[in-house]
């Protein structure tokens, strides 16, 4: 594992809660695993076996409908984790996890619990703290999807994407705009017409290039939005 993926996981919201001598202990035990953009991770239903933790790209999670219609739960990015609980209980996958882009993900077995002092109480607490980061991260996107417009949704989401201060910028989103468009609760012709408005302050897309002529400006759209 490299020194940006150890740092990856002491900065996250699992590995962040872990003392340092249960961490090391169960990393000893972890198998880091890489997957092409599209591969499947896990089924939604099958036995979960591991914790999953993202050390670097991105995935998708989702569920489908009887119906066979799939609906985007969450894009997972470097730090972040899922199947805490169904590892920790021995459960199964309450959602299909996809690749979206090459990535590394670290499985973690928590059935063989390390010998460390008060290593099972540690990782309960840590899963539990997990669990409230995503239902938080899961409330925050009710509420965006309840007040906010589509093109709100998508000018906060390029903004997190870059931290430049002023002047132009180029950056290539990390994922399929269709995909961004689930994240986004927003169909992709809707995620178009959200590009369109965009042009007001100069943004323009291709594909997943994107080019913001004035970032103050678009800083600017996204305070008003805020406020």
């Amino acid at each position: 594992m490299t020194p940006q993926m150890t740092q990856v996981l002491a900065n996250g919201p699992l590995f962040g809660r872990l003392p340092a001598n249960v961490r090391k202990c169960l990393l000893a035990k972890a198998q880091p695993r890489s997957y092409d953009r599209g591969a499947t991770i896990c089924l939604q239903g099958e036995q979960a076996g591991t914790l999953k933790l993202v050390l670097d790209g991105w995935i998708k999670l989702y569920r489908n409908s009887s119906a066979g219609d799939e609906a985007l739960l969450a894009t997972l990015e470097a730090g972040e984790s899922f199947d805490e609980v169904a590892a920790l209980q021995h459960g199964v996958s309450q959602a299909s996890a996809e690749a979206v882009s090459a990535c590394t993900i670290l499985h973690l077995d928590l059935k063989s619990i390390c010998s460390c002092s008060n290593a099972k109480a540690a990782i309960q607490d840590a899963v539990l703290d997990a669990s409230a980061y995503h239902m938080n991260g899961m409330m925050e996107q009710i509420e965006q999807l309840k007040i906010k417009t589509g093109t709100q949704r998508l000018t906060k989401f390029l903004m997190r994407l870059q931290t430049q201060e002023s002047g132009v910028v180029e950056l290539e989103l990390p994922f399929e705009k269709t995909i961004l468009a689930g994240k986004l609760g927003m169909k992709p012709e809707s995620l178009s017409r959200a590009f369109n408005r965009l042009k007001q302050v100069g943004v323009s897309s291709e594909y997943r290039n994107v080019r913001i002529e004035d970032i103050s400006a678009l800083r600017a759209l996204s305070e008003d939005i805020a406020a």
